[in-house]
């Protein structure tokens, strides 16, 4: 087989030689080109050629680097190569593609071609690899040269891929937990231009960004014992120059390249390798064990309605008129969503009444609301945070309503089973006199929970838990499903912080309208002597975990009494508290959302025990 047959047209030739290398990476970037052939001016005459790895010599947006200076003029394919000459030229120089010519003394072009273009047309052809599992061709000499944590310098990863030639480098939690978390190769390089540390800077300003900064997340991973032709399909589907292989404990024992699956399928195994039993099975996520597992609500209101022995008597007593609040802050259903921002920063509250034109009560925006919405909306939700029509869409309406002698546990069935954080009291004639918010029933559940420790409602397992490097749409929709409040922030083994629906809101909404936090980048240049001129460059994405939660690495032990947690959570100003065991291994989170379930289950212990009374007398 020829290479001519292989060779495509390349999507970006450069004929301007003196043209700064940081225009040729922009334009690179928009066409997704990683071949580049920089011909002379007046004719098609190949003088070299750029790659990913010439692209990211620029460190600073000030850089005097021109193409001239980063040219590449080897290797340089001609037409009749055949395929093996061409991958071992490609592997010589550790260049993931050049340009192919009709022969060394015209250099006229031909076309480009990459290690992805030789794997697609394998696989499109139908060529049968010469190895058959991951284990005959996986990278594992010298793999900590392919490891690196989220927490590393960004300067680090550079370094190995432009002057080792990698392709990338897997990122993991922790040197001592080698799990993987993603990866970070040349394309994220030349796609972002946040990491850029100012390598030739005439100030010498070296302020390198952190990997977790330009990272791929949610990566997929392979085993040792996966058929290549599955991972070759997967590699060339989603475009990977690297994928992870890990054991069965999840951790990183070898990497797969490129280069490592088209030698299984040109010249086969390693030296030294032996066939393992193949398991046919398709590449998985990273953590896939931390995705939520999404139920039905009839099923999530079976598991909150599950009887539990309670080894004290039920207390009651305790009704609305105990603990209604007969006046609440309130804003227009026309206000904007930052107005009602500033309300609740104002008035310290976690809720507030949407009333009409007519100073009728529609319904209830509280912090939860906002989260959720923030959180579905994402990039698209920080475009419109002025939107006149936004409350309108937020607010929950169909609030339940119950009389002032309603005891609290009922209150709480009522709050879990519509999701709701208030409750409306009205009097006989069906007119609205107060307001019972969830936190009040929190506090009146202070004095009645004096018989259960916080194992006794906690979620178990380590599912009310997220990553730091999840998106806030999967914690928000783990919350939902779980029915909590707050979630266990945890990298490794080591808690982080908290996620708490009556904290994040307002973090994230900062972040849209103020630029808080490092979503967007913004530079300075000097275009006149004595007039400094402002440009601003805003990249909009998805709010991630670690934007938005509280740090906070206090933690209770199961045994605790309930109580007591309810007044960490208060001190703390937190909707839930991390559950550690007495070796500090992550069991939970106890939220306040698990306290109302608590109340609710009761509620129908008492519905039992008041129909055995009215059956006894």
């Amino acid at each position: 087989m020829r290479i001519w047959e292989i060779a495509r047209k390349p999507k970006l030739v450069i004929r301007d030689l003196p043209i700064p290398l940081t225009i040729v990476r922009s334009r690179a970037r928009v066409l997704e080109e990683e071949v580049i052939p920089v011909l002379e001016p007046d004719r098609d005459k190949v003088v070299g050629f750029l790659t990913p790895i010439e692209l990211m010599l620029p460190t600073s947006h000030h850089t005097t680097i021109r193409v001239r200076d980063a040219l590449r003029e080897h290797p340089i394919l001609t037409q009749d190569n055949d395929l093996l000459e061409t991958f071992n030229e490609l592997r010589r120089f550790k260049v993931v593609g050049a340009p192919v010519v009709d022969n060394l003394d015209q250099m006229r072009l031909i076309g480009v071609i990459s290690y992805s273009d030789i794997l697609s047309y394998l696989l499109k052809t139908g060529y049968k690899p010469l190895a058959e599992t991951v284990s005959e061709i996986m990278t594992i000499k010298d793999l900590n040269k392919y490891i690196i944590t989220w927490n590393d310098r960004v300067n680090k990863a550079w370094s190995r891929i432009v002057f080792r030639g990698q392709p990338g480098l897997v990122v993991v939690r922790s040197y001592e937990e080698p799990i993987p978390m993603g990866i970070i190769t040349y394309r994220e390089f030349v796609r972002k231009g946040r990491w850029l540390f100012h390598r030739e800077s005439e100030q010498h300003i070296i302020t390198p960004a952190k990997v977790q900064r330009i990272m791929l997340r949610g990566v997929l991973v392979a085993t040792h014992n996966m058929p290549i032709e599955i991972v070759a399909k997967v590699m060339a589907e989603h475009d990977l120059p690297l994928i992870p292989v890990i054991d069965d404990n999840g951790r990183v024992i070898g990497v797969i390249t490129y280069e490592d699956m088209i030698r299984a399928y040109l010249e086969g195994a390693k030296p030294g390798r032996v066939p393992v039993p193949i398991t046919p099975r398709l590449p998985i996520p990273v953590v896939r064990e931390e995705r939520p597992v999404f139920i039905s609500r009839e099923k999530v209101l079976a598991q909150v309605y599950v009887s539990k022995p309670i080894e004290k008597p039920v207390y009651l007593g305790v009704t609305a008129n105990d603990i209604m609040l007969t006046a609440m802050p309130a804003i227009t259903i026309n206000d904007t969503v930052e107005h009602a921002r500033r309300e609740m920063l104002r008035k310290k509250t976690d809720y507030l009444l949407v009333i009409n034109e007519k100073d009728e009560i529609v319904g209830v925006v509280t912090k939860w609301n906002m989260l959720h919405a923030l959180a579905l909306k994402g990039p698209l939700w920080r475009r419109r945070s002025k939107d006149k029509y936004f409350i309108d869409y937020i607010l929950q309406q169909n609030i339940p309503r119950v009389k002032t002698d309603t005891p609290i546990e009922n209150i709480a069935l009522y709050m879990v089973s519509s999701e709701s954080e208030v409750v409306f009291v009205t009097n006989d004639e069906g007119e609205i006199v107060g307001f019972v918010t969830k936190d009040q029933v929190i506090d009146a559940a202070r004095k009645l929970l004096t018989d259960l420790y916080v194992e006794n409602v906690i979620t178990p397992g380590k599912t009310a838990s997220v990553n730091p490097f999840h998106s806030l749409y999967h914690a928000v929709n783990k919350m939902k499903t779980l029915y909590l409040d707050a979630l266990t922030v945890y990298n490794g083994k080591d808690v982080v912080g908290v996620l708490s629906s009556n904290r994040l809101p307002f973090i994230a909404l900062e972040d849209a309208i103020t630029g808080v936090k490092s979503r967007r980048l913004i530079w300075v240049r000097k275009l006149v002597k004595g007039a400094a001129r402002k440009g601003r460059y805003v990249k909009i994405t998805p709010l991630l975990v670690i934007d938005a939660m509280v740090p906070y690495k206090k933690y209770i032990e199961p045994s605790v009494l309930l109580s007591k947690a309810i007044d960490v959570m208060k001190n703390a100003n937190l909707n839930g508290i991390p559950v550690l065991s007495s070796d500090r291994e992550i069991i939970s989170i106890v939220s306040k959302n698990d306290i109302l379930r608590e109340l609710s289950r009761r509620a129908k212990k008492i519905a039992k025990v008041m129909v055995k009374v009215k059956e006894k007398y």
